[in-house]
């Protein structure tokens, strides 16, 4: 990175397929015999040797022997290096920029955050010096390892080409090329990405992915985000971007979301919708965190509000997972553990999985609650840079 001292060359060429299938597992699951590991992968003994062989060279695994008691020869046993590649993840809110560097494993090295560059007159902002800011935070992390290898970048919107912001919702951004001035100002791979996307990459190797191949990632906080996992594979760009569950109708005399649907999904979990329907009702501003004050307080008409919520977070999760046909939906996001908590939404995903009288098949939902600092979407940028580097996206 051209901008610290802790700048190197770009990280080495992607993995091949096969090394790239052995690096996930160990990764995903844990250190492995080269017999273990060729049986799972169908790998020929001479073809995982050969694997095993050049990630050792290359640095990215260790091959140690397991000690066994009694007479006979140990066990060779390969486990991921954690330091062999780091890099910095970064997640883009409408007006700051919050980082982590990570290793291998995706575990947290090092944190900052820096506030983003005032908005110009159009309300956009400004990208040049965005870009400034993303740099010198990136430079703030390098600093914390021997070496940075890569940078990755989420933020809410759409993404194309893991490069270009599309549609920037937070930021007043269309068709912005970010990767590119960011490369170039680094010296570093970077991969751009949509934030629920990343989410649901870093669940794919370190999470959800382990034992389902199938999975979804509901986000609720500043909107709603959606991230799918099909057969092992992060879909990169949603049709809508969620746009058709996040307004799927509950309730026909239920309140207004931001575009007009009466009682939608959005309508009860967008936070600025379920804040104006707050308000609305007080006669004065209410924010979420008022909200939730008011509940504890026991205000009947916060129960109210944030059980109708978590209900239709109940609703939303049993029908995306019966749109994606898995068993397993993880739910994130900065707000989600309010509307988790009730009791609410157990209720109601309890009642969607209740079986008919003369229906045999009964169907299983698990659902994973993992709340999302802003450090903790700034991980799944970093995982999937790490992804990225690797090879795998």
């Amino acid at each position: 990175m051209t901008s610290s001292s802790t700048a190197q060359p770009a990280a080495d060429a992607p993995l091949s397929i096969g090394a790239l299938a052995v690096t996930r597992h160990l990764l995903a699951h844990g250190p492995a015999t080269r017999g273990d590991l060729g049986d799972l992968l169908r790998v020929s003994s001479a073809s995982m040797s050969r694997l095993a062989r050049a990630l050792v060279e290359e640095g990215l695994v260790a091959e140690n022997a397991e000690p066994v008691p009694g007479v006979g020869r140990p066990r060779q046993i390969l486990s991921v290096v954690p330091g062999a590649r780091h890099v910095a993840g970064c997640k883009i809110t409408g007006n700051r920029a919050y980082g982590v560097v990570c290793d291998m494993l995706g575990d947290v090295k090092a944190t900052a955050q820096a506030a983003l560059p005032a908005r110009r007159a159009d309300g956009s902002v400004p990208v040049a010096a965005t870009v400034r800011v993303l740099t010198q935070l990136v430079t703030r992390l390098g600093r914390r390892v021997p070496s940075l290898d890569g940078i990755g970048v989420s933020l809410g919107g759409v993404v194309s080409d893991r490069s270009v912001v599309h549609e920037g919702t937070f930021l007043g951004w269309r068709d912005v090329d970010l990767a590119t001035p960011l490369r170039e100002r680094t010296g570093l791979p970077v991969v751009i990405t949509n934030d629920v996307t990343a989410l649901a990459r870093e669940q794919l190797w370190f999470g959800a992915g382990r034992t389902h191949a199938t999975f979804g990632v509901i986000t609720v906080g500043a909107g709603l985000g959606f991230g799918v996992v099909r057969e092992g594979h992060v879909v990169e760009q949603l049709i809508d971007n969620g746009h058709l569950l996040a307004h799927a109708p509950l309730d026909n005399h239920g309140p207004r979301c931001g575009i007009g649907h009466p009682g939608c999904v959005a309508a009860y979990l967008n936070r600025d919708d379920l804040e104006s329907h707050a308000s609305a009702l007080a006669g004065a501003p209410v924010t979420l965190a008022g909200l939730i004050e008011r509940k504890a307080a026991g205000d009947d008409t916060a129960t109210t509000l944030i059980d109708n919520a978590a209900r239709a977070l109940g609703h939303l999760a049993a029908t995306f997972a019966g749109a994606l046909q898995t068993t397993r939906i993880v739910l994130a996001g900065e707000d989600i553990d309010t509307f988790a908590a009730s009791p609410a939404m157990t209720e109601t995903v309890a009642d969607r999985l209740r079986a008919g009288s003369d229906e045999t098949q009964r169907c299983r939902l698990d659902i994973t609650v993992a709340p999302s600092s802003f450090h903790g979407w700034a991980r799944g940028a970093a995982v999937t840079g790490i992804q990225h580097v690797l090879g795998a996206v």
